[in-house]
């Protein structure tokens, strides 16, 4: 393999390995937007369900909030 084709592959894994990580977001984004609207947890509550960062909660909360206006 010479360095251009190694290169790309690189470039290529890394491509992959970002869209599986927009796409775990995105579905975490989704499950915390549940938690909060059908079930009503504290920011606490939903994160320990969900298993994200308490801030990743509070951004989901805040723009759902900002949904509504």
């Amino acid at each position: 393999m010479g360095t251009t084709e190694y290169l790309l592959d690189k470039a290529e894994r890394k491509g992959i390995e970002k869209g599986i990580e927009k796409g775990a977001e995105a579905k975490s984004y989704k499950v915390v937007a549940n938690l909060i609207q059908q079930l009503g947890l504290d920011d606490a509550g939903a994160a320990g369900v969900a298993e994200v960062p308490i801030d990743f909660v509070q951004k989901v909360r805040t723009d759902l909030a900002k949904e509504k206006k």
